[in-house]
C-alpha cells in the first residue's frame, strides 16, 4: 500500500514541477529566467524520481536495468566490415526481389489483360 501512495507521489511531484514550469511567469513576472523555470523543474523531476525509486516497483526497476545493462556489455558487436558486408548482401537481396516480384506483376499482367480480356495493353 505505502508503495502505491510512493508512485502517486512521485507522479505529483513531477506533475508539480512541469506546472510550475509553465505557471512561476505569472506569479513572478515575465521576466523570470528560463534557467530557474527548468532548474525548478529539474528539481521537481529528479525529487519525483528518488520518491520512485524508494518504493518497491523503483527498487525492481532498478535491479532490472543493472541487469540489463550486465547483459548489454556481455553482447558482441559485429565489426564494421561484417556490418558492412551484411548491409550489402541485404541491399542486393531487396533489389533480386523487387526486380522479381516486378516480373510476377508483368506476367500476372500480361495474362489478364492480354488472354483472358483480349486488350492490348
Amino acid at each position: 500500500m505505502i508503495d502505491k501512495v510512493k508512485i502517486v507521489a512521485a507522479v505529483a511531484i513531477a506533475i508539480a514541477g512541469i506546472y510550475g514550469y509553465y505557471q512561476l511567469p505569472q506569479y513572478m513576472g515575465q521576466d523570470v529566467s528560463i534557467l530557474l523555470r527548468v532548474g525548478l523543474m529539474l528539481v521537481a523531476l529528479i525529487a519525483a524520481v528518488g520518491v520512485a525509486i524508494s518504493s518497491e516497483y523503483g527498487a525492481s526497476f532498478v535491479g532490472f536495468a543493472k541487469g540489463a545493462r550486465t547483459e548489454l556489455r556481455k553482447m558482441v558487436w559485429p565489426s564494421r566490415q561484417e556490418t558492412t558486408q551484411t548491409t550489402i548482401i541485404v541491399l542486393v537481396l531487396v533489389v533480386l526481389v523487387a526486380v522479381f516480384l516486378w516480373l510476377i506483376d508483368m506476367a500476372v499482367f500480361k495474362i489478364i489483360y492480354g488472354w483472358l480480356l483480349g486488350v492490348d495493353g
